[in-house]
């Protein structure tokens, strides 16, 4: 494994002093708005340590889902190996006290609690006289530091929970009938409670968020066509969900409930002789995160980092995943007391870091190597092939040389990662630019833009 970088030589390979530019990167950057709207830039090579392009490289801006960076990184870097565990157990065969306990798994899904019960059923369980989903994280904050309320119920701000299942959101499908409208919930509906309110324009669906958060109601037009419309919305409550997704399947595999199921703190592995597993590797899931950007991911993340080296998962776990990742930074010779972490995702509008750590972080990554890096790596979307960089930069010299992690919230646009150029240069580079107006269309086009003319180097 290569040795990780040295603080001093890391902050050498960061500094803002302007590089000369003679591939003339920098007129990529002077766009007609840059009087109103910031954008900071940093490339590094990695094997000479050369800056070829700095702008504004220490200037503090929100990060977006560039901030998934520094947080699968620091996961990386201590449990690239390591797996987050889900246990569906009984107190007793054939008739026992039921209990899922949730291990901040954010990629488990309904189908995986069904396929945990046939397995729990197969073991002889027939009859769940109680059923408990256990959160960890019941006692915690739902939502982020910074989040923004309106975005509640979109499904990329679920509610923070250990016991979530597919992504903390529920499915809502809506289909014509001779009286108007049917409307269901899938898998299950649970505590909530769907209306159809005939209207015009496209189908729309919500709920409540703070008066009235069990009552779904879609509304719109269904179209001619007769087939059935989906649309996703959060859950309010992800463990009490999965508890009715629970109580569901044990039905559906004929052991039957004597007991409404609830969700709670209390439960242990202890207390379950008879119990099955399911395990993710970590991998899979910095691999899901980073991909396709997934906020649940990142944010359980943070909190499994707090959890590790023997650490609980509880109510305090987010507090320590930061600590953990200040101490990554202060590691990089960067003063964590220079930015503001208070999110793992990015949905925070109060997260502010710089091009320059963001550098850093790749750098240092890169110059770990080993598993680490690999996991690390891999994990980021490829130009032109995969996750939110499928459809950008095809049929440019950037395509299939560029894995990036991408930024975006409402006047922000960044991207950072990594190019190999055309000369087997390997570029280490993050672009930020905020505090526009409207479309990020012409950002990401500067973006885009600028590692074409790296991978062309």
């Amino acid at each position: 494994m290569k040795a990780a970088l040295s603080s001093s030589l890391l902050l050498a390979l960061v500094a803002c002093a302007a590089p000369g530019d003679p591939a003339g990167l920098g007129a990529l950057l002077q766009t007609p708005d840059a009087d109103r709207v910031q954008v900071a830039a940093l490339v590094v090579d990695l094997d000479s340590g050369e800056t070829l392009l700095s702008r504004n490289a220490r200037m503090l801006l929100r990060p977006a889902s560039t901030m998934k960076v520094l947080t699968t990184a620091s996961v990386c870097r201590r449990a690239p190996d390591g797996f987050v565990e889900t246990v569906l157990g009984s107190s007793a065969l054939p008739d026992g006290d039921v209990a899922l306990i949730g291990g901040g798994d954010p990629f488990l899904t309904s189908d995986d609690v069904r396929a945990l019960t046939t397995q729990l059923h197969e073991m002889g369980l027939h009859r769940a006289k109680t059923i408990t989903v256990v959160d960890p994280l019941a006692d915690a904050e739902r939502f982020g530091e910074g989040w923004m309320w309106d975005d509640e119920p979109s499904t990329f701000m679920p509610a923070m929970s250990a016991a979530a299942i597919d992504g903390g959101c529920v499915t809502v499908r809506a289909s014509r009938t001779p009286d108007g409208a049917h409307v269901e919930l899938l898998p299950v509906a649970g505590a909530l409670v769907a209306e159809w309110a005939p209207g015009d324009g496209p189908l729309r669906a919500t709920r409540g968020r703070y008066r009235t958060p069990d009552r779904v109601v879609v509304t719109g037009d269904l179209g001619d066509d007769g087939e059935p419309v989906e649309r996703a919305l959060t859950v309010p409550d992800p463990a009490r969900f999965t508890s009715a997704v629970l109580a569901d399947a044990l039905v559906a595999v004929d052991a039957a409930a004597a007991a409404t199921p609830v969700a709670t703190t209390s439960t242990t592995t202890a207390e379950l002789p008879h119990r099955v597993l399911l395990r993710r590797p970590l991998d899979e899931v910095v691999t899901r995160t980073n991909k396709v950007s997934d906020n649940l991911g990142a944010e359980m993340l943070l909190r499994l980092l707090g959890a590790m080296d023997g650490g609980p998962l509880d109510e305090r776990c987010l507090e320590r995943g930061l600590a953990r990742v200040d101490e990554d930074i202060a590691a990089l010779g960067l003063d964590p007391r220079g930015y503001r972490i208070a999110d793992g995702s990015g949905v925070s509008h109060y997260t502010l870091v710089s091009a320059e750590l963001l550098v850093a972080t790749l750098v240092d990554m890169h110059r770990r190597g080993g598993r680490t890096f690999e996991v690390f790596e891999q994990s980021l979307p490829i130009a032109g092939v995969d996750g939110t960089l499928a459809r950008r930069m095809r049929d440019t010299a950037a395509a299939e040389r560029v894995r990036a992690k991408t930024g975006t919230i409402s006047g922000v646009s960044n991207l950072a990662g990594y190019v190999t150029t055309a000369s087997g240069r390997r570029l280490a580079f993050a672009v930020l630019t905020q505090n526009f107006v409207g479309s990020a269309r012409d950002w990401r086009a500067l973006q885009d833009a600028l590692c074409a003319a790296l991978a062309a180097l």
